[in-house]
């Protein structure tokens, strides 16, 4: 009795160093390149609490590990990397390739418009589930949505007020990709491209009046500092990022962890939405408090007056509905997509 009893306990022993085993050879770590700073953003901020998420809620099977400030990939370089397997995931920046991806590029071609932050993330989200044109066209290149990151609501950060019409002849303002550069011409403007990180320079050196951003960023780059006034004119909520990964890596996970990342794909646009509600919020507050920036709200009327009547504004809207179509969606679903942004 004794010898089986020893055999049994050495048994049961064997199978839990197996098990333990096993279950350690299995964890999987992906690999997550962002070309963002860790400490500046509320996407980033984001990211770090999806990857927290998904270590705590697969027990410790999987982990992202993130690479900050695109040591391993630049912003442009993140669809290639991402395709090619350098990285498992990555945020694609879309309105930086409207050519690579006319389809999920749709929203950047539609400024001005009404929708909110969490609108624009949840129109995205709805697009993939009931459009197969949009996520079909990211498997083109190998990759898979995970989740979301839109714009906040932007404005006009300045170096001087802009309070009327006529204040907006003859400046120079900062813009990128297609629709600001036609909205900024339909004001009479003179856009002028370049990347966040040019602006507090262009600044300085009165290369530019004003640029097209958001509250956060004025914030967080400190553009406050050469840059006193922020005009909230109502351009809308726009497209950022797709939090991308390879498509090789997401079909070799087991059931559970896609069933993980599943569950995660609207929780991580909420989180991206309360820090920017939270973020927004304490920098008014301490723009009131200190007087570093004079916040002005543009008349809505006469600016979308002049605006949406414009032909290269216009125009831009059936540019994205020929881009789409030609690039595998009907006319009908390219038609529900310019509805619903246009919310007809």
């Amino acid at each position: 009795m004794r010898m089986k009893f020893l055999a049994r306990s050495m048994f049961a022993l064997t199978a839990t160093v197996l098990m333990y085993g096993t279950a350690v050879a299995q964890t999987t770590t992906l690999q997550w390149g962002d070309h963002l700073p860790q400490c500046c953003t509320m996407w980033a901020g984001a990211g770090q609490w999806m990857a927290e998420e998904v270590d705590k809620r697969s027990n410790g099977t999987l982990k992202f590990n993130i690479a900050w400030g695109g040591v391993l990939a630049t912003v442009s370089e993140i669809p290639t990397a991402i395709e090619t397997g350098v990285i498992d995931i990555g945020n694609i920046v879309t309105p930086y390739f409207p050519d690579l991806l006319p389809v999920n590029n749709a929203i950047p071609f539609f400024w001005p418009n009404s929708l909110n932050q969490r609108e624009v993330g949840e129109l995205m989200l709805r697009w993939h589930k009931e459009i197969p044109g949009f996520s079909k066209e990211l498997i083109r290149y190998n990759v898979k949505l995970l989740s979301v990151r839109p714009l906040s609501n932007y404005g006009l950060v300045c170096r001087k007020p802009v309070r009327t019409l006529a204040d907006f002849k003859g400046m120079r303002l900062r813009t990128y990709g297609l629709a600001l550069p036609a909205v900024a011409e339909a004001l009479g403007a003179v856009s002028v491209g370049m990347s966040d990180v040019e602006i507090y320079e262009a600044f300085s050196n009165g290369i530019i009046d004003c640029a097209a951003q958001d509250i956060g960023n004025h914030e967080n780059f400190k553009w406050y500092e050469v840059a006193k006034h922020h005009t909230r004119i109502p351009l809308g909520a726009s497209w950022g990022h797709i939090v991308a990964i390879n498509m090789d890596k997401y079909n070799a996970l087991s059931d559970r962890h896609k069933a993980l990342l599943e569950e995660l794909k609207v929780e991580h646009l909420n989180e991206v939405v309360r820090r920017f509600d939270i973020d927004n919020a304490k920098i008014l507050k301490r723009w009131k408090d200190t007087g570093d920036v004079e916040v002005f709200d543009f008349p809505e009327k006469e600016f979308l007056d002049v605006v949406l009547k414009d032909p290269k504004v216009i125009g831009l809207h059936e540019e994205w509905k020929k881009r789409a179509m030609k690039a595998g969606l009907s006319e009908a679903e390219a038609q529900r997509v310019m509805d619903d942004i246009m919310k007809k």
